[in-house]
């Protein structure tokens, strides 16, 4: 399919404007998230530095508040605190494909439908369920997506050797979190989901498996749809604890393809 609008474009437009081609040479894996505090940890693990990417003279659509990169365990890193939104997000994700990443990992928080989900479990969506507006224009016309299978092992069993208490299972998608109402948890949880957020996960797992390269989900919930809002969840210790523990899963995770796709010691580029 031609597109008017791409991923070529935008990052020939950037190199136009200044952007050295080596900023935009990435390759290895990369790690979306919207909390300071897995980029704290992510920092640590990694040796994070700043680094220069498409920022909002070159792309004001989809530019990201911070860019860093690092290396764990000779696998090349990016991180990324991207704009919140299933568009901007697909725009990141078709960006990073271009300049090379063959992994894409989304860590962040996402809304719990109950129990057997507490706050400070992780959750691993081994598929994302419910309508979005971007996801259909990478293939989910049904709204069902499923991550690779080795995608969700790899998560599964990062969590299992840092021995953090985990959950696999379905993600919904729905935009409104205002008109989400007690039929549809119960909807969604009779289909297998344990969460639900705004199709971020949806349009991750599509895009990826939609450009050829690895793309998996990590949540942990910040608000129980069965209790209701309580914002004193995100000042909790347990909070910290699984961010943390959210970036350390999603580190192994990545070695651990790494190795499979590559084996050990290879190129990272």
């Amino acid at each position: 399919m031609k597109s008017l609008i791409n991923s070529d474009q935008t990052l020939a437009a950037a190199c136009e404007d200044g952007l050295k081609e080596a900023d935009l040479q990435l390759g290895g894996m990369a790690v979306l998230t919207f909390s300071r505090a897995i980029v704290d940890r992510l920092d640590e693990l990694c040796g994070l530095e700043d680094a220069q990417w498409l920022g909002p003279r070159h792309h004001p659509y989809a530019a990201c508040e911070i860019v860093k990169r690092g290396v764990f365990e000779d696998l090349d890193v990016t991180v990324l605190v991207p704009p919140m939104g299933a568009s901007p997000l697909a725009c990141v994700v078709e960006d990073l494909a271009a300049c090379g990443v063959k992994a894409v990992f989304l860590a962040c928080a996402s809304w719990s439908l109950g129990s057997p989900v507490e706050f400070g479990d992780l959750i691993i969506p081994a598929y994302s369920v419910g309508l979005d507006g971007t996801s259909m224009h990478y293939g989910n016309a049904e709204g069902e997506v499923h991550a690779a299978p080795e995608v969700v092992e790899a998560l599964r069993n990062a969590c299992a050797t840092l021995g953090v208490r985990y959950h696999v299972g379905g993600n919904a998608s729905c935009e409104a979190l205002y008109r989400i109402t007690p039929a549809m948890v119960e909807g969604f949880r009779a289909r297998g989901c344990l969460c639900m957020e705004n199709g971020e996960a949806s349009t991750v797992i599509a895009a990826t498996r939609a450009l050829g390269i690895y793309g998996g989900i990590l949540f942990q919930p910040y608000i129980d749809l069965t209790r209701g809002w309580d914002a004193s969840v995100l000042r909790d210790e347990c909070y910290r604890t699984a961010c943390w523990e959210q970036a350390e899963v999603v580190m192994r995770a990545g070695r651990i393809l790494w190795e499979h796709r590559f084996g050990r010691g290879g190129s990272t580029s």
